[in-house]
Protein backbone atom coordinates (compact mmCIF):
# COMPACT_ATOMS: atom_id res chain seq x y z
CA UNK A 1 0.00 0.00 0.00
CA UNK A 2 1.48 3.52 -0.80
CA UNK A 3 1.39 5.52 2.15
CA UNK A 4 0.98 9.62 1.72
CA UNK A 5 2.14 11.89 4.58
CA UNK A 6 -0.20 14.77 4.33
CA UNK A 7 1.38 18.24 6.23
CA UNK A 8 -0.81 20.69 7.52
CA UNK A 9 0.03 24.36 9.04
CA UNK A 10 0.26 27.12 6.71
CA UNK A 11 -1.98 25.59 3.59
CA UNK A 12 -5.04 28.58 2.85
CA UNK A 13 -7.46 25.73 1.31
CA UNK A 14 -7.00 23.47 4.12
CA UNK A 15 -10.30 21.93 2.69
CA UNK A 16 -8.75 21.25 -0.61
CA UNK A 17 -5.11 19.93 1.06
CA UNK A 18 -7.42 17.25 2.75
CA UNK A 19 -10.17 16.63 -0.20
CA UNK A 20 -6.66 16.02 -2.26
CA UNK A 21 -5.30 13.67 0.08
CA UNK A 22 -8.80 11.54 0.13
CA UNK A 23 -8.93 11.51 -3.72
CA UNK A 24 -5.83 10.29 -3.57
CA UNK A 25 -6.50 7.43 -0.75
CA UNK A 26 -10.19 6.71 -2.84
CA UNK A 27 -8.98 5.87 -6.44
CA UNK A 28 -5.20 5.26 -6.20
CA UNK A 29 -5.53 3.12 -2.39
CA UNK A 30 -3.04 5.32 -0.73
CA UNK A 31 -2.92 4.85 3.35
CA UNK A 32 -3.47 9.31 4.97
CA UNK A 33 -0.91 9.73 7.11
CA UNK A 34 -2.20 13.57 8.45
CA UNK A 35 1.04 15.54 10.38
CA UNK A 36 0.70 18.54 12.45
CA UNK A 37 4.25 20.23 12.94
CA UNK A 38 4.59 22.62 16.34
CA UNK A 39 7.43 24.93 14.84
CA UNK A 40 9.96 25.67 17.01
CA UNK A 41 11.41 28.00 14.45
CA UNK A 42 8.41 30.48 15.90
CA UNK A 43 10.48 31.24 18.50
CA UNK A 44 12.46 33.79 17.11
CA UNK A 45 9.60 35.62 16.97
CA UNK A 46 9.55 36.04 20.57
CA UNK A 47 13.31 37.81 20.42
CA UNK A 48 14.46 40.88 19.59
CA UNK A 49 16.91 41.93 16.74
CA UNK A 50 19.65 41.85 19.16
CA UNK A 51 18.61 37.70 19.95
CA UNK A 52 17.37 38.09 23.54
CA UNK A 53 14.49 37.12 24.62
CA UNK A 54 11.70 40.14 25.23
CA UNK A 55 11.53 38.72 29.67
CA UNK A 56 8.37 40.65 29.74
CA UNK A 57 6.35 39.67 27.17
CA UNK A 58 7.37 36.19 26.08
CA UNK A 59 5.69 34.17 28.06
CA UNK A 60 2.44 36.03 27.21
CA UNK A 61 3.09 35.73 23.55
CA UNK A 62 3.67 32.11 23.61
CA UNK A 63 0.46 31.02 25.86
CA UNK A 64 -1.20 33.21 22.89
CA UNK A 65 0.35 31.20 20.27
CA UNK A 66 -0.50 28.13 22.20
CA UNK A 67 -4.09 28.68 22.61
CA UNK A 68 -4.46 29.73 18.75
CA UNK A 69 -2.42 26.41 17.79
CA UNK A 70 -4.11 24.29 20.00
CA UNK A 71 -7.15 25.59 18.04
CA UNK A 72 -5.66 25.01 14.46
CA UNK A 73 -5.05 21.18 16.05
CA UNK A 74 -8.78 20.69 17.18
CA UNK A 75 -9.92 22.41 13.56
CA UNK A 76 -7.69 19.73 11.64
CA UNK A 77 -8.84 16.65 13.43
CA UNK A 78 -12.81 18.11 13.06
CA UNK A 79 -12.37 18.33 9.55
CA UNK A 80 -10.73 14.82 8.64
CA UNK A 81 -13.31 13.49 10.35
CA UNK A 82 -15.92 15.60 8.57
CA UNK A 83 -14.41 14.03 5.44
CA UNK A 84 -13.78 10.59 6.21
CA UNK A 85 -10.19 10.22 7.16
CA UNK A 86 -10.02 7.76 9.69
CA UNK A 87 -6.69 8.06 10.45
CA UNK A 88 -5.20 10.35 13.57
CA UNK A 89 -3.17 13.39 13.21
CA UNK A 90 -0.17 13.11 14.42
CA UNK A 91 1.37 15.72 16.38
CA UNK A 92 5.09 16.46 16.40
CA UNK A 93 7.64 19.45 17.36
CA UNK A 94 10.68 20.77 15.56
CA UNK A 95 11.99 22.03 13.12
CA UNK A 96 9.63 21.90 10.16
CA UNK A 97 11.84 20.40 7.52
CA UNK A 98 13.78 17.99 9.60
CA UNK A 99 10.13 16.54 11.19
CA UNK A 100 8.90 16.35 7.35
CA UNK A 101 12.14 14.51 6.18
CA UNK A 102 12.10 12.08 8.88
CA UNK A 103 8.46 11.12 8.35
CA UNK A 104 8.89 10.74 4.62
CA UNK A 105 11.03 7.66 5.15
CA UNK A 106 7.97 5.49 5.72
CA UNK A 107 5.63 7.27 2.70
CA UNK A 108 5.82 7.92 -0.73
CA UNK A 109 4.79 11.04 -1.42
CA UNK A 110 4.11 14.60 0.68
CA UNK A 111 0.91 16.16 0.46
CA UNK A 112 1.03 20.18 1.41
CA UNK A 113 -0.69 23.13 0.59
CA UNK A 114 0.88 26.28 -0.85
CA UNK A 115 0.61 30.26 -0.87
CA UNK A 116 0.77 32.86 -3.09
CA UNK A 117 4.19 33.06 -1.90
CA UNK A 118 6.29 30.06 -1.16
CA UNK A 119 8.04 30.49 2.76
CA UNK A 120 11.25 29.94 4.30
CA UNK A 121 9.86 25.67 5.53
CA UNK A 122 8.09 25.34 2.37
CA UNK A 123 11.34 26.36 -0.05
CA UNK A 124 13.48 24.20 2.36
CA UNK A 125 11.15 21.21 1.66
CA UNK A 126 10.93 21.59 -1.74
CA UNK A 127 14.82 21.80 -1.99
CA UNK A 128 15.66 19.02 0.22
CA UNK A 129 13.08 16.51 -0.77
CA UNK A 130 13.90 12.70 -1.60
CA UNK A 131 10.42 11.61 -2.34
CA UNK A 132 7.56 13.16 -4.41
CA UNK A 133 5.56 16.03 -3.26
CA UNK A 134 1.80 17.61 -4.41
CA UNK A 135 1.28 20.77 -3.76
CA UNK A 136 -2.03 22.32 -3.21
CA UNK A 137 -3.27 25.51 -3.35
CA UNK A 138 -7.21 27.05 -4.89
CA UNK A 139 -7.84 23.81 -7.01
CA UNK A 140 -7.80 20.32 -5.26
CA UNK A 141 -6.40 17.56 -7.00
CA UNK A 142 -10.07 15.38 -8.09
CA UNK A 143 -9.40 14.05 -11.60
CA UNK A 144 -6.46 13.23 -13.55
CA UNK A 145 -7.61 13.29 -17.02
CA UNK A 146 -5.87 16.77 -18.15
CA UNK A 147 -2.00 16.48 -17.17
CA UNK A 148 0.12 19.11 -18.18
CA UNK A 149 3.79 18.70 -18.37
CA UNK A 150 5.88 22.08 -18.09
CA UNK A 151 8.78 20.52 -20.24
CA UNK A 152 12.05 22.75 -20.57
CA UNK A 153 13.90 19.01 -21.40
CA UNK A 154 15.87 19.45 -18.17
CA UNK A 155 17.03 16.79 -15.89
CA UNK A 156 14.51 18.03 -13.05
CA UNK A 157 11.48 17.68 -15.53
CA UNK A 158 12.64 14.32 -16.76
CA UNK A 159 12.68 13.41 -12.67
CA UNK A 160 9.92 14.27 -12.19
CA UNK A 161 8.15 12.64 -14.73
CA UNK A 162 9.94 9.58 -14.10
CA UNK A 163 8.81 9.66 -10.72
CA UNK A 164 5.06 10.02 -11.82
CA UNK A 165 4.73 7.30 -14.43
CA UNK A 166 6.12 4.80 -11.48
CA UNK A 167 3.23 6.12 -9.25
CA UNK A 168 0.58 6.32 -11.41
CA UNK A 169 1.46 3.51 -14.08
CA UNK A 170 -1.92 3.67 -15.16
CA UNK A 171 -1.87 7.22 -16.12
CA UNK A 172 -0.82 7.07 -20.02
CA UNK A 173 -1.47 10.86 -21.61
CA UNK A 174 -0.21 14.03 -21.08
CA UNK A 175 0.61 17.56 -22.04
CA UNK A 176 3.53 18.98 -22.69
CA UNK A 177 4.67 22.94 -23.46
CA UNK A 178 8.11 24.88 -23.28
CA UNK A 179 7.87 28.22 -23.33
CA UNK A 180 10.02 30.48 -26.09
CA UNK A 181 12.13 27.63 -26.55
CA UNK A 182 12.46 25.63 -29.47
CA UNK A 183 13.62 22.11 -28.82
CA UNK A 184 14.74 20.05 -31.81
CA UNK A 185 15.38 16.76 -29.79
CA UNK A 186 13.02 16.49 -26.91
CA UNK A 187 14.32 13.67 -24.45
CA UNK A 188 11.70 13.84 -22.12
CA UNK A 189 9.04 13.16 -25.18
CA UNK A 190 10.92 10.13 -26.42
CA UNK A 191 11.22 8.68 -22.90
CA UNK A 192 7.40 8.66 -22.12
CA UNK A 193 6.63 7.07 -25.43
CA UNK A 194 8.77 4.84 -25.27
CA UNK A 195 6.90 3.69 -22.10
CA UNK A 196 3.82 3.85 -23.78
CA UNK A 197 2.63 7.32 -22.86
CA UNK A 198 0.91 9.94 -25.55
CA UNK A 199 2.31 13.21 -25.43
CA UNK A 200 0.59 16.38 -27.08
CA UNK A 201 3.19 18.73 -26.66
CA UNK A 202 3.46 22.59 -28.17
CA UNK A 203 5.75 25.47 -28.03
CA UNK A 204 4.47 28.68 -26.81
CA UNK A 205 6.16 31.88 -28.19
CA UNK A 206 5.15 34.41 -25.62
CA UNK A 207 6.07 36.79 -22.75
CA UNK A 208 2.59 37.18 -21.74
CA UNK A 209 2.58 35.51 -18.57
CA UNK A 210 -1.31 35.71 -18.26
CA UNK A 211 -1.37 33.74 -21.27
CA UNK A 212 0.61 30.61 -19.83
CA UNK A 213 -0.94 30.92 -16.46
CA UNK A 214 -4.48 30.67 -17.83
CA UNK A 215 -3.23 27.46 -20.11
CA UNK A 216 -1.38 25.78 -16.52
CA UNK A 217 -4.98 26.80 -14.47
CA UNK A 218 -7.04 24.62 -16.69
CA UNK A 219 -5.65 21.47 -15.68
CA UNK A 220 -6.40 19.07 -13.36
CA UNK A 221 -2.29 18.61 -12.65
CA UNK A 222 0.54 20.22 -13.30
CA UNK A 223 3.82 18.46 -13.39
CA UNK A 224 7.45 20.38 -12.79
CA UNK A 225 10.65 20.10 -11.76
CA UNK A 226 12.20 20.94 -8.41
CA UNK A 227 13.49 23.96 -7.49
CA UNK A 228 17.14 25.33 -8.17
CA UNK A 229 19.62 25.77 -5.02
CA UNK A 230 19.43 30.04 -6.95
CA UNK A 231 15.57 29.92 -6.37
CA UNK A 232 16.20 33.37 -4.59
CA UNK A 233 17.68 34.65 -7.28
CA UNK A 234 15.31 33.36 -10.05
CA UNK A 235 12.35 34.60 -7.79
CA UNK A 236 14.34 38.44 -8.19
CA UNK A 237 14.52 37.92 -11.80
CA UNK A 238 10.94 36.81 -12.65
CA UNK A 239 11.49 33.01 -13.64
CA UNK A 240 8.59 31.69 -15.53
CA UNK A 241 8.70 28.58 -13.58
CA UNK A 242 8.63 30.27 -10.26
CA UNK A 243 5.96 31.99 -11.39
CA UNK A 244 4.01 29.11 -12.17
CA UNK A 245 5.12 27.52 -9.09
CA UNK A 246 3.77 30.16 -6.75
CA UNK A 247 1.09 31.75 -9.14
CA UNK A 248 -0.42 28.77 -10.30
CA UNK A 249 -4.49 27.64 -9.41
CA UNK A 250 -3.79 23.62 -10.49
CA UNK A 251 -2.36 21.46 -7.94
CA UNK A 252 1.22 20.99 -8.54
CA UNK A 253 3.65 17.32 -8.77
CA UNK A 254 7.01 17.71 -8.04
CA UNK A 255 9.34 14.26 -8.36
Amino acid sequence: MKRALVLFGNEIERENLIDSAVYLEKEFGFKIYPLYIKDMSREKLLTTTDGFMMAGRAPVISQGWDEVEKGEIESIKKLLKEKGVASELVIDIGLVPEIVTEHMKRCDILIMGKNDILNENEVSILKGNYKSIFLIGEKPLSHMNNIVIANDNGVKINRSCYHFINIFPHINEFSSFAINKEIEENILIEYLEEHNKKIKHEELVTNNFEEILKKVDGADLLIMGNLSRSYFFEKIIGKNGIKLLEKGKAPIFIG
